[in-house]
C-alpha cells in the first residue's frame, strides 16, 4: 500500500510541474511595426474630388473615395518565415492622413531581408464580423448574397473621354481574389526604435499591366463581376511599390 502511495505522490508531483512549465510560455520580444501608404498617379500625389487624371486607355479620371484592407503581413529572413501577423486586418482610407497606416504591434525583434503583405483580408479574417470595422467603415463589408466577408478595396470616381462621361466603382472582394505581395527590405527591428516602412499605391496602374482597363469599353463596375474582378487582382500585383 504505502509503495502504491509514494507511486500516486510521484505522479502528482510530475503533473504539477508540467502544468507549471505550460502555464509560463516563453515569449519573444518583440516591438512595433507600421506599414505607412501614399497614394499617387504616375508622379503626382492624389488629390481627391476635382482633379482629373489620365489613364493608360487616355481617360480621364477623377478620385472620390478610395479604401481598402491591409492584413496578412509576413517577415522574412532568407527565404524562411520568421514572422506571420496574427491581429485584425487595417482599413487604409486614403483620403485622411490619419487613416493610411497599418501597424504591427508585435513584431519579433531581428533582422529581416523581404516582407510581404496581402490586399484585402485573409481566409481566416474573411467571413461577416471577424473583426470590427468603425463607424466610418461600415461600407467595407461585402455583400452576404455574394459571399460575406469584406471588401478588399473601393476605389471610385468619375470618368470622361471627350464626350463620353461616366462613373466607376472597382470593388473587389472573395478569398479568391486576395493580393498578395512581397519586397525586398533592409530592416532590422529593435526595441528602441519604432520601425516604418512607406508602400506607394499607383493608382494609374489598376488601368494597365498586365489587362489594359479602357473605361469607354470594359465597365467600370466590378462587384459581382469575376471577370472584371480578376482583371484588376492581376493589375493589383503591379500597383504597390517601396518607397525609398
Amino acid at each position: 500500500m504505502k509503495k502504491y502511495l509514494k507511486f500516486l505522490a510521484l505522479i502528482f508531483v510530475f503533473s504539477t510541474a508540467c502544468e507549471k512549465e505550460e502555464e509560463a510560455p516563453v515569449v519573444s520580444p518583440s516591438s512595433s511595426l507600421d506599414l505607412a501608404f501614399e497614394h499617387i498617379i504616375d508622379s503626382d500625389s492624389l488629390q481627391f474630388d476635382n482633379t482629373f487624371y489620365t489613364n493608360a486607355a487616355g481617360n480621364e479620371y477623377r478620385v472620390t473615395f478610395l479604401k481598402y484592407i491591409i492584413s496578412g503581413v509576413e517577415l522574412y529572413t532568407d527565404g524562411k518565415r520568421m514572422f506571420r501577423q496574427n491581429t485584425d486586418p487595417t482599413v487604409i482610407s486614403a483620403r485622411y492622413v490619419d487613416s493610411r497606416m497599418a501597424p504591427i504591434p508585435n513584431a519579433p525583434l531581428g533582422t529581416y531581408d523581404s516582407i510581404a503583405f496581402s490586399m484585402g483580408v485573409v481566409p481566416e479574417y474573411n467571413y461577416d464580423n471577424a473583426f470590427e470595422l468603425s463607424y466610418n467603415d461600415l461600407g467595407m463589408y461585402w455583400p452576404t448574397s455574394l459571399g460575406g466577408g469584406y471588401h478588399f478595396m473601393r476605389f471610385e470616381g468619375h470618368w470622361r473621354d471627350g464626350a463620353v462621361t461616366g462613373g466607376y466603382a472597382f470593388h473587389i472582394g472573395q478569398n479568391e481574389n486576395l493580393i498578395t505581395i512581397g519586397f525586398p527590405v533592409n530592416l532590422t527591428i529593435t526595441k528602441e526604435n519604432k520601425s516604418q516602412l512607406t508602400f506607394l499605391m499607383n493608382l494609374n496602374e489598376w488601368f494597365d499591366n498586365p489587362h489594359f482597363y479602357d473605361l469607354t469599353v470594359e465597365s467600370g463596375y466590378t462587384m459581382g463581376d469575376t471577370i472584371k474582378m480578376n482583371m484588376l487582382v492581376e493589375n493589383g500585383h503591379n500597383v504597390f511599390s517601396l518607397k525609398n
